[in-house]
């Protein structure tokens, strides 16, 4: 059983903040903290407007949030972290690279897909970052499921365009809850654990996506 890798960020640049959907981007990342929380190890590479989201949703589901999450960071970025940072236990900081944001940005992504296996990935919003992310990702795990949420906006309007992705026709189109149980495999009925299993080492990934 793999760990789920989150792919996510707030557009902020032309040419995917013109329908950036922050209202949706925030029921996403809602609906995959009730989904996936204590059932499933989430992974993902922090993002300033995505860490407060989730560590509000990962308070209403009532587990043990602060070891649910692996959150990975490059120390280029150590200046502008969220402060909710402090609320996730695991937290990996991955050395930069020199000052090169992109290199930096690699070495994250590639430490931090290699330090677990993975099963799926899920992707919200974003900018190019999302398709680096997707890239890599499916260059690591080339048989887990990928979900992009197309409705969030963003550069993920373009991956599931790129992938052909399609949610199940009976679902309602804002229903991510049941588009994440549904991809993910997972059992509304499924226990959640107190502790989710922590597996690997340590990885990383963006802070601009």
């Amino acid at each position: 059983m793999g760990a789920i890798f989150l792919s996510a960020s707030v557009p902020t640049r032309a040419p995917y903040d013109a329908d950036c959907r922050p209202q949706a981007i925030q029921a996403a990342v809602n609906a995959l903290a009730q989904v996936v929380l204590g059932r499933k190890k989430l992974v993902w590479g922090g993002h300033p407007a995505i860490t407060p989201l989730l560590w509000s949703a990962a308070q209403a589901v009532g587990v043990e949030y602060t070891v649910a999450v692996e959150l990975f960071q490059s120390r280029l970025f150590q200046k502008v972290l969220p402060a909710e940072n402090k609320h996730f236990a695991n937290v990996t900081l991955v050395n930069a690279v020199g000052e090169d944001q992109e290199k930096s940005l690699l070495a994250m992504r590639e430490a931090m897909l290699t330090s677990t296996e993975f099963e799926a990935a899920v992707f919200i919003g974003g900018m190019h970052g999302i398709l680096d992310e997707h890239k890599l990702f499916v260059s690591h795990w080339p048989n887990a499921m990928c979900i992009p949420i197309a409705q969030t906006g963003g550069a993920t309007v373009q991956l599931a365009a790129d992938l052909q992705y399609q949610p199940p026709d009976d679902l309602a189109p804002l229903d991510f809850v049941a588009l994440l149980y549904r991809g993910l495999g997972i059992r509304p009925s499924q226990k959640r654990e107190a502790r989710v299993d922590q597996g690997g080492d340590h990885g990383a990934s963006s802070g601009v996506l």
